[in-house]
């Protein structure tokens, strides 16, 4: 993590954690900033006006406990103090300070953590766990270190790791970590293992912070599974704390190793919603069968339009009844305008495997095709739509990567300026177009 010394005297903050502040004009008295401390655990503090700010940081500070002490094996009581200030529009300290911020403050016998926020950041929650998550580490890293003082290498706290368990601790309702991950996977922009260990700070770009956070995730996740890895893991974390540091290569021998696991990790995520060409090209495996060896036919391969031409022995059967599963693999992971064509699909083929009504599964089988056919052209329209938007969007005469083609649309118009005889392009674009006003 970049670590921010911040130039302003905090003392204040810890000290008195009480503002008195005066109403104008007969107006109500703002809430008073007060600090309050874990009921469990009495270094971690807050500061702040808002009274259920300061509830969700300190419960965020016994949940972090709660859920890396036995990952980290510690024990129930923090070392390090951490004081969290979040400031709402009524603090005088937003005048100021009007972004997050962080401290870090040695003596003698240990060191803490100040940190300052407006209760506005949208990314309040990870800088607040990143706060808790360092501290808990530092309990391991610092285990057998008495004193502290300025030149106590807090550094050596990898940026990776505080990052990677900070997002471990938190759910992926959207599954934003697994989709980066798994497009850069496919596009061969994922970061190394060396890139990755050598990052400093966390991007405060809420985009770039994301990728970022996304692979310290993957990179925590993989080797944190209960088993061998957590042993691992753990032993390699308590050599940090002796005299003879280990090495994070421990962790994954080799480059090769972290390229791995990352290709095996974005191949767990089954939570993922397909796209729309992704959904297509998904259906366009799902449909081929392979037929079992047929006496007397050189046909190895047919389609679910075409399985109902074919003798439902057992074997073909078995095939089926994988190919059923497959289809409802598919259809819950589906883009949502393949549902329809899916669910024909899938409701053929059961009534072929299941009911054994060849003529009712060849009716679905031809809906669903018609359906296939009515929503591929519906999405090359919709192209072509997008596209002739980014082409007239620009005017004559316009320096442009579209003004050529402009040009040539214009030229088509008055050639084909007879309105009985439209070009098919504009009179669909102009159906399409009708349709959404």
């Amino acid at each position: 993590m970049k670590r921010r010394w911040l130039i302003f005297a905090l003392g204040g903050l810890a000290a008195s954690g009480l503002f008195q502040l005066r109403a104008d004009d007969g107006a109500p008295a703002p809430p008073p900033v007060t600090t309050s401390a874990s009921q469990h655990n009495p270094v971690v503090t807050c500061t702040t006006s808002d009274t259920l700010a300061c509830a969700d940081t300190l419960q965020m500070a016994d949940d972090a406990r709660m859920q890396l002490g036995p990952l980290l094996k510690l024990g129930p009581n923090w070392r390090f103090p951490v004081h969290i200030h979040v400031m709402t529009q009524d603090d005088p300290l937003l005048a100021k300070i009007n972004r997050e911020a962080s401290a870090i403050f040695a003596d003698n016998s240990g060191m803490r953590i100040e940190a300052v926020l407006p209760a506005s950041d949208p990314d309040a929650r990870a800088f607040i766990q990143r706060q808790f998550v360092t501290a808990l580490l530092w309990e391991k890293f610092f285990a057998n270190t008495k004193t502290f003082d300025g030149h106590t290498p807090v550094n050596n706290v990898p940026v990776w790791l505080v990052s990677g368990l900070a997002e471990w601790l938190n759910e992926d309702p959207e599954h934003n970590r697994e989709s980066i991950v798994r497009k850069a996977v496919e596009t061969k922009r994922a970061p190394t293992l060396a890139e990755i260990s050598n990052w400093t700070y966390i991007s405060r770009d809420r985009l770039m912070g994301l990728w970022q956070r996304s692979f310290c995730f993957y990179l925590v996740n993989s080797i944190v599974p209960p088993g061998p890895k957590r042993d691992n893991f753990q032993e390699w974390l308590t050599t940090l704390a002796g005299s003879n540091p280990g090495s994070a290569q421990r962790l994954f021998p080799t480059e090769f190793g972290w390229q791995k696991e990352l290709v095996a990790a974005t191949e767990r995520s089954r939570n993922l919603v397909y796209t729309w060409d992704e959904t297509q090209a998904e259906l366009n495996v799902a449909e081929i069968i392979n037929l079992p060896p047929i006496k007397g036919s050189k046909q190895t391969v047919c389609t679910l339009e075409t399985v109902t031409k074919f003798p439902m022995d057992p074997k073909l059967m078995a095939i089926l009844q994988q190919k059923l599963i497959d289809l409802t693999e598919l259809e819950l992971r589906a883009h949502p305008n393949w549902h329809a064509t899916l669910e024909l699909y899938r409701s053929g083929l059961a009534t072929l495997v299941n009911l054994k009504d060849p003529d009712m599964a060849q009716k679905l089988f031809m809906q669903a095709h018609a359906y296939r056919a009515n929503e591929v052209a519906g999405q090359q329209k919709l192209v072509d739509y997008v596209n002739w938007f980014e082409v007239t969007r620009d005017y004559p005469g316009a320096e442009s990567h579209f003004s050529s083609y402009f040009t040539i649309a214009q030229e088509m118009e008055k050639v084909q300026a007879d309105p009985a005889h439209p070009n098919p392009i504009r009179a669909d674009l102009i159906n399409l177009e009708s349709q959404l006003r």
